[in-house]
């Protein structure tokens, strides 16, 4: 090729080249790709053979030692990449076996050998970044075509040849870049790591100590160096998880040339390449030292972007162990759990949920969201926003967890609000020590509790809790009771009595059967595990089945309230709940607790009722209640009774539309359960004598003789209880007289 350029245009191609080498570093290769094109196009060069053209391809990254980018520009007199100034004109076969030429001639050919060989090593980089290593290799060798005893060539067709897995070559390549006068900076590093993939520790190492009096080591040749020095697997696996941190920042910065800030979503964030490579070494180093670690949250984004993910969250529970109360450990392992596969067993689910509710009422998780909120936007951020932002993160959490029971034991959306309840009682209580001796306190559920293996601790913890009187729902909430307990605040009494049948564990389901008692076996290893609220009482299994039947029995009562109420009340269910009610509570001791607890359900229905104006209503509660209600608490239903039959009876007799039939009946029955009732007793004898003078109109003076004479005898009763009372005193005067008028009458029927 002929090239015939102005300063200017070569001052313009060296910029170009400099910019290419700047894109390189940020690992922008479109960029890199669109710049070293712009310098041979300003040198007037074109390219020769069959390598592929510089304009466009597939983005990526390569990984070291192979694709070494974190080297300098390849400029004039610098020794980090080798490129000398002078100017050979040869022809060298290709690696891939072609030929390619190259000639530079005319005026300024030693300025354009140069910058062409600076190009087209920068285009090797782009292609080599991107996995093309025969396009890399061909790029790599026309810049070695132009500049043979130039180091920069040399030392890139060795990284290709490494990416190739052909290692010897490689090493032969690394071998003459060194043999040059200016040697490429990086190439005794670079044979280090190939020697040490090939076998040669010995020379990897001296390799390796001869590069150092020339500057630092990075950190990945530090952990290189201490792996074949026989350093302590924890040193190495520290060595590893700093070259990883390096791999993940700015590699301008690690080069020592900090470029001027770019702004766009790209600069300064890690690419596929960078993430697969700070994951892989902290897979290394986690396989040599399991301890605990710091930055863990940063080595577990690495894991899971370099697909990893199993890594992270194995790496994550280690760190809660270790540390439950960091919320910023917890958080990371319970975004890490909830974008699991979907596929994911059932486990995974369960851990996504016992993190996620340790972090609803973690005080320290919300300052942190309110002061990164404060930040980003420029505000001050109110802690009264907390309630809100936490009821709208447990609404996400429900949306996002499966339909199905996603192979659980119990579906995540129902297992992640008992979990939550439990947690939003424990920080009722102040929280729960995260240490045996004090510590941070823990706002969990009972998976949490579980999975941190503290389930002796909290058992004496909730039985601590339990013996003040004030927070005894702890025990129930951090146990298998908490399902039920749930449900039953929900109103869905039927659903809590049905999770109340089963509460064994799926090992003593299988060994019992469905006859067995519905607890765990008393030497069951996961009891302490499902019910951690139980693990500290001597009795567990004896107390968790009592308060089992506890609940069954209110679910039994609430239902039967339920059907009391309902917009079309069934009496008769209500009734049969609450007679299996009844029956449960003697088998527990709780039969006049549950007696009372009944009557002051049905006291309520009748007295809302009465409210309303609705006193069939009320009469029929009332009357369907007492027939299940035995004598230690009928006299409270049957003096409700009285006042709302009198009520009814009253009303209907003052409607003047009904018989005077029903109204009698109701009185008289109110009489007899409270014959103290003035009221009752006055308005019975007035409906008495009215229902008498019916009978006399139509006809039947035997009825009206016989009415007038039960007024006489019950206004005559009620003057026992009501002596001289004027109004009773009055009407049994009228209602004798009244009987001595009919008396007289004759009788047609008698005729």
């Amino acid at each position: 090729m002929t090239a015939q350029t102005t300063g200017t245009d070569l001052t313009g191609a060296e910029q170009a080249c400099a910019d290419g080498e700047s894109a390189l570093t940020r690992g922008d290769t479109a960029a890199a790709e669109g710049h070293f094109g712009r310098a041979l196009e300003l040198a007037g060069l074109e390219p020769v053979g069959d390598g592929p053209d510089l304009h466009g391809g597939p983005d990526g990254l390569g990984d070291d030692p192979g694709h070494d980018v974190r080297d300098g520009d390849l400029r004039d007199g610098d020794a980090r990449n080798g490129d000398g100034l002078d100017v050979d004109t040869h022809t060298h076969p290709a690696a891939n076996g072609t030929a390619t030429s190259v000639a530079v001639n005319g005026p300024g050919a030693e300025g354009v050998a140069r910058l062409a060989a600076r190009a087209w090593t920068g285009a090797g980089r782009v292609r080599l970044a991107r996995g093309e290593l025969d396009a890399a290799e061909a790029e790599f060798e026309r810049a070695r075509a132009l500049r043979p005893a130039a180091a920069g060539p040399l030392h890139w067709l060795g990284c290709a040849a490494a990416h190739r897995g052909d290692l010897a070559a490689a090493e032969r390549h690394f071998t003459a870049s060194l043999a040059c006068a200016v040697p490429h900076g990086r190439s005794l590093v670079q044979r280090a790591y190939v020697r040490a993939r090939a076998g040669d520790p010995a020379g990897a190492l001296a390799d390796l100590r001869g590069a150092a009096p020339a500057g630092p080591l990075d950190d990945e040749a530090r952990w290189v160096v201490a792996a074949l020095s026989g350093r302590s697997a924890r040193e190495v696996a520290l060595r590893l998880r700093r070259a990883a941190a390096t791999t993940l920042t700015d590699p301008g910065e690690r080069a020592g040339q900090r470029e001027p800030r770019q702004e766009g979503p790209r600069h300064g964030q890690p690419d596929a390449a960078r993430w697969e490579r700070a994951g892989a070494l902290i897979d290394a180093a986690r396989g040599l030292d399991a301890q605990a670690w710091t930055q863990v949250p940063l080595h577990a984004v690495a894991l899971v972007r370099s697909g990893r993910r199993d890594a992270a969250v194995a790496l994550l529970g280690d760190a809660v162990r270790h540390d439950p109360a960091d919320h910023r450990v917890t958080h990371t392992l319970a975004l890490a759990l909830l974008n699991s596969p979907s596929d994911a067993a059932g486990s995974v689910w369960e851990r996504c949920v016992a993190a996620w509710a340790a972090l609803l009422h973690d005080a320290g998780f919300w300052e942190h969201v309110l002061s990164t909120a404060s930040r980003r936007y420029a505000i001050p951020v109110a802690h009264s926003l907390v309630p809100a932002l936490r009821s709208g993160l447990r609404e996400a959490l429900e949306r996002r967890m499966p339909a199905d029971g996603a192979g659980a034991r119990v579906a995540p959306g129902p297992l992640l609000q008992r979990e939550a309840d439990a947690a939003k009682l424990l920080a009722a209580v102040g929280g729960f020590p995260s240490a045996g001796g004090g510590g941070v306190p823990l706002f969990c559920g009972p998976l949490r509790v579980a999975e941190l293996g503290r389930t002796a601790e909290f058992g004496a913890f909730a039985a601590a809790q339990e013996a003040t009187a004030l927070h005894a729902s702890l025990t129930y909430a951090f146990s298998e009771l908490g399902f039920a307990q749930l449900l039953l605040g929900q109103d869905k009494a039927a659903d809590a009595l049905a999770a109340l049948t089963e509460l064994r564990c799926t090992d003593c389901r299988a060994r019992g059967g469905p006859g067995a008692a519905a607890v765990c076996e008393p030497g069951c290893a996961r009891f302490d595990e499902l019910n951690p609220g139980y693990a500290g009482l001597p009795d567990k299994h004896r107390r968790l089945s009592l308060d089992a039947r506890g609940l069954a029995l209110e679910a039994r009562l609430t239902m039967g309230c339920a059907a009391l109420t309902a917009t079309r009340p069934d009496f008769d269910a209500a009734a049969a709940y609450w007679r299996r009610a009844l029956v449960h509570s003697r088998e527990i001791d709780r039969y006049r607790e549950t007696q009372t607890a009944i009557v002051d359900m049905a006291l309520g229905a009748a007295r809302a009722a009465h409210r309303e104006g609705r006193l069939s209503l009320a009469v029929d509660t009332l009357d369907a209640t007492r027939s299940v209600i035995g004598a230690n608490e009928r006299a409270r239903l049957e003096g409700q009774l009285a006042r709302v039959l009198a009520d009814r009876g009253i009303s209907v007799a003052n409607d003047g539309e009904e018989l005077l039939d029903q109204p009698a009946a109701d009185l008289r029955r109110s009489v007899s359960f409270n014959p103290h009732l003035l009221r009752a007793q006055v308005s019975l004898g007035i409906v008495l004598r009215g229902l008498a003078l019916a009978r006399w109109s139509s006809g039947s003076l035997a009825g009206a003789r016989a009415t007038l004479r039960e007024a006489i005898d019950q206004l005559t009763a009620a003057l026992e209880h009501f002596p001289d009372d004027p109004d009773l005193v009055e009407l049994r005067e009228s209602a004798v007289a009244d009987l001595n008028h009919v008396m007289w009458q004759p009788d047609e029927s008698e005729q």
